[in-house]
């Protein structure tokens, strides 16, 4: 344990380098998010209201938001991730530092996880602000929030981190979207509860038992609009984090092998 700590200060010195690279573009991530976070809310809350869904499928659609906050960052992480290992391999000098190979890795995830954690944060004000009079702060659950807010984007930086261990090269990233992220954001419950498909169809409810992205979704829901209709809020946590530390485990020995790393 305490050669586990002496690891510690190496680690937040690249974190800390990490930081001050994205510090350069969190103004841009927030300013695109908040363009997507807007007009989505708008849309959904206005004009797709008229067309037969629920009043308050706004709101619904700024809670689903702030869970897949960190999605939109995995595409170029994982562009930025696999240039690197099929290039100039910097992460192969990352590992030759005073800490273990595989923390040095997971460092990435972590690194990732806090990008995610900082924009997201400002998910919820950005959706709310065309929605609020819908919004009951009593069913609202500040430390389930904050607990999921934590656990999905750290999901969403490790399974970045993932994706990119899985991909050979730079011309199989394109269909990563269609193929992967999208098929997992649109049968998570992105404008859907789990009981919904369920009551459609059972056998198709508990397969998307297996979508970590239902989990962050849901549990986000329940934190935010109350407990009702969605997952019960420990098992969306318990898995989010299941789910991230079976990403973080393949990841990283998957990356540990492509780098040879010993």
């Amino acid at each position: 344990m305490s050669s586990f700590f002496s690891y510690l200060p190496t680690l937040g010195h690249l974190l800390h380098a990490d930081f001050l690279t994205f510090k350069h573009v969190v103004k841009d991530k927030i300013i695109d998010f908040f363009i997507y976070s807007s007009l989505t809310v708008v849309v959904m809350s206005h004009f797709v209201v008229g067309v037969g869904t629920q009043s308050n499928f706004g709101l619904f659609t700024a809670a689903t938001g702030v869970a897949v906050s960190g999605m939109f960052e995995i595409f170029p992480r994982v562009m930025t991730l696999l240039s690197d290992l099929v290039g100039n391999k910097v992460i192969s000098y990352d590992v030759t530092l005073p800490i273990p190979s595989w923390m040095a890795i997971a460092r990435i995830g972590i690194s990732d996880g806090l990008r995610n954690l900082i924009v997201g944060s400002l998910s919820l004000p950005f959706g709310l602000i065309f929605v609020w009079n819908q919004f009951d702060a009593q069913h609202f659950s500040p430390w389930w929030f904050i607990a999921l807010l934590i656990s999905n984007s750290l999901f969403f930086g490790f399974f970045g981190l993932f994706l990119t261990s899985l991909v050979k090269s730079m011309s199989k990233v394109g269909s990563m979207w269609m193929r992967v992220i999208f098929p997992l954001w649109t049968l998570g419950g992105f404008q859907f509860t789990w009981h919904v498909m369920y009551a459609k169809s059972p056998i198709l409810g508990y397969a998307l038992l297996l979508n970590p992205f239902l989990y962050t979704m849901e549990g986000m829901r329940a934190a935010i609009l109350g407990q009702t209709g969605s997952l019960p809020l420990p098992i969306c946590l318990g898995a989010t984090l299941g789910f991230t530390l079976l990403c973080a485990i393949i990841a990283i020995k998957r990356i540990k092998t492509r780098i040879d790393c010993v």
